[in-house]
């Protein structure tokens, strides 16, 4: 008996050692299932801190994730991520990465270059669904029919979006509409800073449904070790582990591409009470009493 516990402390420790990396004591890393990308893989990746909360959400591609098909006749290639089942991050649900081989027509010609794009959702499949549900899915050029355009590129709040950042007009189905930084596009779209990185926020009917960034495969053959803050909004829709910047890395130990979503802090955001619902529900129901003696009243005169 003696010897099977000892070989179980044993496994326990060489299973944390696995999980232990980035540096930080007592950090640990998990990863959610590989899936198949051209002559690769990839997975998402959640990093813990000391403390056992979130600090990076992300994707990690194998060098044969890039042997993937270029050119504006090829297809976008869509792959789900779930989180892995051991670090769920509030707030966060789950990633879609996305590699987009070429332009589209209502695109600056600067992004008809092969890319990744990394979106990290706030909503889950079943709330994305409902996003443009009736467009052509497997038509990489549709957008939001006309009926539901309107909801789809209602603005939000202006506290939940970032200082400077403008609509792109367009609605991606499952997606949302697109929000980039004014102050980074212009020289893009003009030539004069060529396109390796850039992030995003998307929204539906003026709820945030995810934050994003991409980089494009030239930036990745490079094998990089780029960081960027990104711009934030004052609030969330909701309590959770949400972003300060992003990182596209390359891991030369294990031959490694990682790109993630860094400096993930919480932010909380008041919720309210059952007491403040109750009192507004009850007054509403006075307001109502009052509402129908008045009409009675009327009626006897």
């Amino acid at each position: 008996m003696k010897t099977l516990k000892n070989l179980s402390v044993a496994s326990l420790g060489i299973v944390l050692i696995a999980f232990a990396d980035t540096g930080t004591a007592g950090a640990a890393e998990f990863f959610g299932r590989s899936q198949p990308l051209g002559e690769g893989f990839a997975r998402s990746f959640v990093t813990l801190d000391d403390q056992g909360n979130p600090s990076e959400i992300g994707v990690t591609l194998t060098p044969g994730a890039l042997s993937l098909p270029t050119g504006n006749s090829a297809p976008d290639i869509p792959v789900f991520l779930s989180l892995p089942t051991e670090a769920s991050v509030e707030g966060l649900n789950h990633i879609e990465l996305t590699y987009r081989p070429g332009g589209y027509p209502w695109l600056p010609q600067a992004f008809a270059v092969p890319r990744f794009t990394i979106d990290t959702f706030l909503i889950s499949p079943q709330e994305r669904s409902l996003i443009c549900p009736n467009a052509n899915i497997d038509d990489p050029q549709s957008t939001c029919p006309r009926n539901q355009l309107a909801t789809a590129l209602k603005p939000p709040e202006p506290e939940f979006l970032p200082q400077n950042f403008l609509p792109t007009g367009i609605v991606e189905p499952r997606f949302g509409a697109r929000y980039f930084d004014s102050d980074l596009l212009p020289p893009l779209i003009q030539g004069q800073t060529p396109f390796t990185t850039l992030y995003d926020y998307a929204f539906f009917n003026g709820q945030m449904s995810l934050i994003g960034f991409g980089s494009t495969i030239d930036v990745l053959e490079t094998q990089p070790n780029i960081s960027n803050p990104i711009k934030l909004p004052n609030s969330y829709p909701k309590s959770g582990y949400y972003p300060t910047g992003y990182s596209v890395r390359f891991d030369p130990t294990i031959q490694e591409y990682r790109t993630a979503l860094t400096g993930l802090t919480y932010r909380s955001v008041p919720e309210l009470s059952p007491t403040f619902g109750l009192l507004v529900l009850g007054v509403l129901g006075v307001t109502s009493l009052v509402k129908n003696k008045l009409q009675k009243q009327k009626l006897v005169c």
